[in-house]
């Protein structure tokens, strides 16, 4: 586990992943990054063709199943 802090960026708070991070992920600047939320965690995704394609599959049936998915994050 690495911590970082958050930094105030304009209106926005912003995190900076550490150079070992990002090697060990293989990212570059301008990557594009998928952001979820699961209760109190959040978790960072390199976005893909198939990520995207996953969530928005998921985006479509959410409102179906949003109380059990809040639930399921507890």
């Amino acid at each position: 586990m690495q911590i970082v802090k958050l930094r105030k960026v304009g209106n926005s708070m912003t995190i900076t992943l550490p150079p070992s991070l990002m090697e060990a992920l293989h990212l570059h600047e301008n990557d594009e990054i998928a952001i979820e939320v699961a209760g109190d965690r959040i978790m960072l995704t390199r976005a893909t063709d198939e990520v995207q394609a996953a969530w928005d599959a998921y985006q479509q049936i959410e409102p179906r199943y949003r109380n059990a998915n809040r639930k399921l994050a507890e």
